[in-house]
C-alpha cells in the first residue's frame, strides 16, 4: 500500500512538473513542437513510474497519413499508453472539463489537443474544423466515442461525432482496443496498483461501417 502511495505520488508531481515544462517548451527546446514532445516524453515516463509493463499489438494495421483512432476508454492511464505506443505523435480530441485541469489542461492545448464544449453546437463545429485539418495534414487523432471511463473494463455506447468527423476529412477510422487501464488506476481515484496494459490497433473500418460495428470489433478484441 506505501509503494503504490508512493508512486500515486511520484505520478502527480510528475506530470505537473512535466505540463509547466510543456507552458516554457518555447523557451527549453529546440525546433518543432516543444509542447507536444515533452507530453509525449510525459506519457512515457508516467508509464515507467507507474511500474506497468505495456504490450502493442497490431501497429501493421495503422495506414500512412491522416487516421482517426477510435478507442475505448478505461481509466485516466489511457493518454500516457496511447503517447507511448505509437511510432508518430498522436492528438486527443477531448471533452471541455479535461482541458479544465490545472497546468495539465493548458499543457495539453500547448501540445495541440483539441477539447469541446459538447453542449455548444458552434464549439462542435469549430473542432471539426480544426480536427480536420489537422487529419488532412496526416495528424493521428485519438477519439473516446463512449465519452466516459468504464469502471469495469467493459465497453459502453460509441457517440457518432468520431465518424462524422472521418466522413468530412476524408480520414480512415482505426478502431484501437485498451486494456489493463481500469486495474491500474481504477475509475474513481488516484491508487496506483499492478497491471499489464495493452495497446491493440484493428484494422481500419469499411465506409460500411459505423459506431455499432466499431464497438463490436473493439469488443471483440477483449
Amino acid at each position: 500500500m506505501m509503494r503504490g502511495a508512493l508512486r500515486s505520488l511520484i505520478l502527480v508531481l510528475l506530470t505537473a512538473g512535466s505540463s509547466v515544462a510543456a507552458l516554457l517548451g518555447d523557451r527549453l527546446l529546440p525546433g518543432g513542437n516543444r509542447a507536444e514532445r515533452v507530453m509525449g516524453w510525459w506519457g512515457r515516463a508516467f508509464l515507467r513510474s507507474g511500474g506497468w509493463t505495456l504490450r502493442v499489438e497490431g501497429m501493421e494495421n495503422l495506414p500512412p497519413g491522416g487516421a482517426v483512432l477510435v478507442a475505448n476508454h478505461q481509466s485516466v492511464v489511457d493518454i500516457p499508453m496511447l503517447l507511448s505506443a505509437f511510432p508518430r505523435p498522436v492528438g486527443f480530441l477531448a471533452k471541455r472539463e479535461l482541458g479544465e485541469i490545472p497546468l495539465f489542461g493548458k499543457a495539453m492545448a500547448a501540445a495541440g489537443n483539441l477539447f469541446v464544449d459538447r453542449d455548444d453546437p458552434r464549439d462542435a463545429v469549430r473542432m471539426l474544423r480544426e480536427a480536420g485539418a489537422r487529419l488532412r495534414g496526416g495528424r493521428l487523432v485519438v477519439v473516446f466515442p463512449e465519452g466516459t471511463r468504464s469502471g469495469d473494463g467493459s465497453v459502453g455506447e460509441f457517440r457518432t461525432g468520431a465518424f462524422y468527423l472521418a466522413q468530412k476529412s476524408g480520414a480512415p477510422v482505426v478502431p484501437v482496443y485498451l486494456d489493463g487501464g481500469y486495474r491500474a488506476i481504477p475509475k474513481g481515484g488516484f491508487r496506483v496498483l499492478p497491471a499489464g496494459l495493452l495497446v491493440r490497433v484493428l484494422p481500419p473500418l469499411s465506409r460500411e461501417e459505423g459506431a455499432g460495428g466499431t464497438k463490436e470489433r473493439i469488443a471483440a478484441a477483449a
